[in-house]
């Protein structure tokens, strides 16, 4: 059933509101943001926030259940086709360097929670956010599991190599931001290198 222009125009607000949410968490930490903030990023009345968001938590966890949905999506798309692990591995960043470079403040937002997920700091956030990273982390050590079977890459705990994966990548993408005139094969071809290869001149 079609939606009515009154759900349409609703929804496109709900957008409007999470992406200048993105933005706003990205700039600061979690605490310092305010909903005040985000309604000026949005260009919206504090009412009309609310009437979406009853919460800054909720608001939070939002933006970070969408950023997680849009990646699932194009992971599934990217991974479709490619057997190889290490393929996989780079069809994988692939998509990471897309979404950031669409959306360069979400990494910060991205690397802050993963940090506190990784070292197991208490977290105030929902069992949605602490699922998104177990997913994506699952996902990379299934693929990196695969990979050393095949004799791909070293036997070294898999749980190791994501860390070394995303340390990597997230490195690329930091010098891609930075660089925002740099082609996104570059990136991605920089972090498989550090991670596949390593950085040091050898004889």
């Amino acid at each position: 059933m079609a939606l009515s222009r009154k759900d349409v125009e609703r929804q496109q607000r709900r957008t409007l509101l999470l992406e200048a949410a993105g933005r706003v968490f990205g700039r600061k930490p979690f605490d310092e943001a305010t909903m005040q903030e985000v309604a000026a990023e949005a260009e919206i009345g504090m009412q009309g926030l609310y009437e979406h968001f009853p919460s800054k938590q909720d608001l939070y966890e939002q933006v970070m259940d969408t950023r997680a949905a849009t990646f699932r999506v194009r992971a599934a798309q990217a991974l479709a086709d490619i057997p190889e692990p290490l393929d996989q591995i780079r069809a994988l960043a692939e998509v990471y360097a897309r979404l950031f470079k669409d959306q360069p403040l979400l990494l910060p937002l991205f690397i802050r929670d993963r940090v506190h997920y990784d070292w197991g700091f208490q977290s105030r956030f929902s069992e949605s956010i602490k699922r998104i990273y177990e997913e994506e982390i699952r996902r990379f050590r299934e693929i990196l599991e695969a990979a050393i079977a095949q004799g791909r890459l070293r036997p070294l705990d898999p749980n190791l190599l994501v860390q070394l994966c995303l340390g990597a990548l997230e490195a690329s993408l930091h010098y891609n931001h930075n660089h925002p005139e740099e082609a996104i094969g570059t990136c991605v071809d920089r972090a498989m290198d550090c991670l596949l290869g390593g950085v040091e001149v050898r004889p």
